[in-house]
């Protein structure tokens, strides 16, 4: 779980591809060292990272602290990974939080806050949220996500055409065809292919390794590593989720969690008198102290916050 040269750990720019292909190469050769490797980088992904709906970048050393206070796009891929892992609820609870990101913005910024504001208002078109929406679709069959295709069609159409396509325009529309397709628009089975990073197609008939590992471990014994809690197969989510309202019910409480879309205590608004203030500064882990000659000092300790969350809000304001 890391970034090399930077220190941080997330599931974003410098490292999602890392995780993408260990799952996906597991599926296609069928090497359990592979699945083996990326248990663990999951387990330490949903355990420090993962912070429903959200997934911040943490400190390698110190990995309860978060490292930033902004996410990147390249991590809506991730969504689409956990189907593929057969981890449904983190997916759908983090699609959402894209999906309210992209409607605020009209495309998912390069990089944003926890609040939804822009941190880079640049956007290369990625293909990452479509595609994340498109695997949520295959896996629940729920119109919902047919609709965020069609909220990325609308605004693909509006805001990036151009007289000869669309601007920086990559692979996304793979995504939206499949999304939308019916089976006989496909001249092939896509049940038997696995997507790379870019969206092109590995068929699963390559798959000719055991299931035994033929890579060497770097592991001494067999006692180094409990995978008891490991997931070696991917469940069928239609036993695991039968009511078919379970999607539906489950994004409604992150579109209406406190919070979620709304900018914290800003520091130009803050004021030393109004007690709703200073509980905001409480949970956030600000404490104020005031100095003999009558100004007041703020001081953050971040392990005081009620939420990783609510300590990034600290930090922003702290530096604002």
């Amino acid at each position: 779980m890391g970034r090399q040269g930077h220190g941080t750990g997330g599931v974003g720019a410098g490292i999602d591809s890392y995780y993408e292909y260990l799952l996906k190469a597991y599926i296609l050769l069928g090497d359990d060292l592979f699945l083996e490797r990326f248990n663990i980088h999951y387990a330490s992904i949903m355990k420090y990272i993962s912070q429903p709906p959200l997934l911040l970048d943490v400190h390698i050393h110190k990995p309860l602290l978060p490292a930033r206070t902004w996410m990147d796009s390249l991590l809506a891929f991730f969504p689409g990974l956990q189907v593929l892992k057969g981890d449904i609820r983190p997916a759908i609870e983090t699609h959402e939080m894209l999906y309210q990101v992209t409607k605020k913005h009209n495309f998912l910024p390069e990089a944003f806050t926890t609040d939804f504001r822009v941190h880079w208002a640049q956007h290369p078109l990625r293909p990452e949220f479509a595609e994340s929406t498109y695997f949520l679709y295959k896996a629940t069959g729920d119109p919902y996500y047919l609709e965020a295709g069609r909220t990325i069609l609308d605004n693909l159409n509006r805001f990036a055409r151009v007289p000869c396509g669309f601007a920086a325009m990559k692979d996304m529309f793979k995504y939206l065809f499949l999304l939308f397709a019916e089976a006989e628009d496909l001249p092939f089975d896509v049940e038997d292919y696995i997507f790379t990073t870019e969206a092109h197609l590995l068929p699963l008939s390559l798959s000719t390794a055991p299931h035994s590992s033929s890579i060497p471990s770097n592991r001494t014994s067999e006692e180094e590593l409990d995978d008891s809690n490991f997931d070696w197969t991917c469940p069928n989510t239609r036993l695991l989720f039968p009511d078919p309202a379970y999607p539906r019910n489950l994004r409604d409480p992150i579109r209406s969690a406190p919070g979620m879309g709304r900018p914290p205590l800003r520091a130009q608004d803050f004021m030393a008198n109004n007690h709703e203030h200073l509980e905001l500064l409480r949970k956030m882990g600000v404490s104020l102290i005031h100095l003999k000659d009558g100004r007041v000092q703020l001081v953050q300790h971040a392990t005081q916050a009620v939420s990783a969350v609510a300590a990034e809000d600290g930090v922003r304001f702290m530096q604002e």
